[in-house]
């Protein structure tokens, strides 16, 4: 692994200081695949959207370092040391699919942390993972969370680090099998924790934090939820302190998202009773459904909130120029 990383932080240093050959004219990842020296390396090798996606990684990675300096440049450098160490344990597989996907989900989550840190002030988002496997009795079991910790001085952190850390170890502790799980023939467990950053303004960010695990029964479970943070108090900001006051917000909410959401029923069938609008309005009163993104809202719906497991997650993207007259003047979000 130390290998891997020098040869990384070499390439950064190269791609910051002097002009390469584009990155659409070299065809693979950032580095030289006749070296590859690990299976990480070689599957990114073989997959055209890997090898685009490690491009694209370096190449924001490099640009931040290199505006960055003291703390802050030192802060980036350690966290993608430690995402390449995160990267490299969690995607270990001999199945070449989940070592594919692994690696997608990764570099997309990734991307979106660069290009949320490179708006604004950098917010010193570290990565904080657990990862263990073992077995207990019939059932073997694999957990690699990753989840994030705010440690700039910008305001205290304290609480929401707490959170984000116990709602981790929560996970994991409830998808590891008990010494006596009383299964009677051999099963897989597994739990997949991970989180993406996003800046709607230059005083907020959003951390959209997703979660999977399989621990017996006829299928997994999991859910993505979002949280917008005020890096100027360290606080969660719920949906009633980004919108004007009172609930005419929510009223045309309702109305835009039930709209989306027929649409997308004619096709992916939900639950209809799930769109009226007393239902849907205290669904939309739940922060966690809040994405909050450059330019628009992504509203988000986990299986079972708006229709069944098989139809999967919902989403509803509106603008920001459409949210407009709703939002509150300066508010978190940017206009």
């Amino acid at each position: 692994m130390a290998a891997d990383v020098r040869r990384f932080l070499a390439t950064a240093v190269l791609l910051a200081v002097i002009e390469t050959v584009p990155a659409q004219a070299q065809g693979g990842p950032s580095f030289d695949c006749a070296k590859a020296s690990n299976a990480i390396d070689r599957a990114i090798c073989k997959d055209k959207d890997l090898a685009e996606a490690d491009r694209e990684m370096v190449t924001l990675y490099s640009m931040l370092l290199g505006r960055l300096s003291g703390p802050a440049k030192e802060a980036l450098q350690k966290s993608q040391v430690q995402w390449i160490a995160n990267r490299n344990r969690g995607c270990t597989s001999s199945d070449a699919d989940l070592m594919t996907r692994c690696l997608t989900t990764r570099y997309e989550n990734r991307i979106a942390d660069l290009k949320a840190s490179g708006t604004g002030i950098y917010p010193f988002v570290e990565e904080q993972t657990i990862a263990k496997k073992g077995k207990a009795g019939k059932v073997s079991y694999s957990i690699d969370i990753s989840y994030p910790r705010f440690a700039g001085k910008t305001a205290d952190f304290s609480v929401i680090n707490r959170i984000y850390a116990d709602n981790a170890a929560k996970g994991a502790r409830e998808s590891t099998p008990p010494a006596d799980a009383g299964v009677d023939r051999e099963q897989e467990w597994s739990a997949e924790g991970g989180y993406s950053l996003y800046r709607p303004g230059p005083d907020a960010i959003t951390v959209s934090s997703g979660f999977w695990a399989y621990t017996g029964g006829a299928h997994g479970y999991g859910s993505i939820t979002c949280t917008l943070i005020d890096l100027r108090t360290g606080k969660v900001v719920p949906p009633s302190a980004v919108f004007v006051a009172g609930d005419r917000w929510l009223t045309q909410l309702v109305t835009m998202v039930a709209a989306d959401l027929k649409k997308q029923f004619v096709e992916n069938p939900g639950f209809d009773d799930a769109l009226e609008p007393a239902k849907l309005a205290k669904t939309l009163r739940e922060g966690g459904h809040y994405c909050w993104q450059a330019g628009k809202l992504q509203i988000y719906f986990n299986q079972y909130e708006v229709g069944p497991y098989s139809s999967g997650p919902y989403t509803v993207d509106i603008p920001y120029a459409k949210l407009k007259p709703l939002l509150r003047e300066a508010g978190p979000i940017n206009q």
